[in-house]
C-alpha cells in the first residue's frame, strides 16, 4: 500500500522544524542578533510569540547551533564535569576522534584544562573513591567562548567525547607519636 505524501516521519519532522523558532534562530545567529551563548531566558523573550518552554528553547537552540556551525564552521569546546567552566576551544578539524589528524586539536584542548583541576575535584570529595574526573568536549559554532560559558555550552552543544583526567588520591599520612 503506497504512503500518502507528507505522512512519513521525515516530512513530519521538517514541518515541525519549520513551525518552530529554529529557522528564525538560525537567521538571528547569522545576523548576530543572538549568539551561541545567549541564555534561555533571552531566547524565550525573543521568541515569545512561539511560547517555548525553557527545555524547548534549549532544544531549538541546539538545532540552530548545529545549522549555524555547518555554515560558519565549528569549534571543539572543553568544559568541566559539572558544565560550569569552559576551559577553552579550538577550531574543529571535522574529523573522527580516532583519526590521527585530530590528535593535535585534542592535545591543544587537553592543555587548556587547569592542571590541578582533577586533583582539586578529587580532594573535595573525600568519600568518593574515584581517581579520575571527566571533562566533556562539545561541538559548537565558531565563537569566542569564555570561562563562564560552560553551562550554555553543555546545554546547546553536541557532545563529542570526553577526557578522563587522572589524579592520585591523597592519603593522609599518620603523624608519628613521640
Amino acid at each position: 500500500m503506497p504512503k500518502s505524501p507528507g505522512i512519513d516521519s521525515f516530512s513530519r519532522m521538517q514541518r515541525a522544524i519549520q513551525s518552530s523558532p529554529i529557522p528564525e534562530m538560525i537567521a538571528d545567529l547569522a545576523a548576530g542578533h543572538i549568539t551561541p551563548v545567549s541564555s534561555t531566558r533571552e531566547l524565550r523573550m525573543r521568541y515569545r510569540k512561539d511560547r517555548i518552554s525553557e527545555d524547548d528553547a534549549k532544544t531549538c537552540m541546539t538545532h540552530a547551533c548545529r545549522a549555524h556551525a555547518a555554515a560558519v564552521g565549528s569549534a571543539l569546546v572543553v568544559t568541566d564535569h559539572t558544565g560550569k567552566i569552559c576551559f577553552g576551544f579550538v577550531p574543529d578539524p571535522g574529523l573522527e576522534t580516532n583519526d590521527p589528524k585530530m590528535a593535535p586539536a585534542l592535545r591543544t584542548l587537553a592543555k587548556m584544562i587547569d592542571t590541578d583541576h582533577a586533583a582539586n575535584i578529587i580532594a573535595a570529595q573525600p568519600s568518593d573513591s574515584s581517581t579520575s574526573v571527566e571533562c566533556p568536549i562539545f561541538v559548537m559554532p565558531l565563537f569566542k567562548y569564555e570561562r563562564t560559558h560552560g553551562g550554555i555550552i553543555e546545554a546547546y552543544g553536541t557532545y563529542l567525547t570526553s577526557f578522563q583526567l587522572s589524579a592520585p588520591r591523597r592519603h593522609d599520612q599518620p603523624t608519628p607519636v613521640a
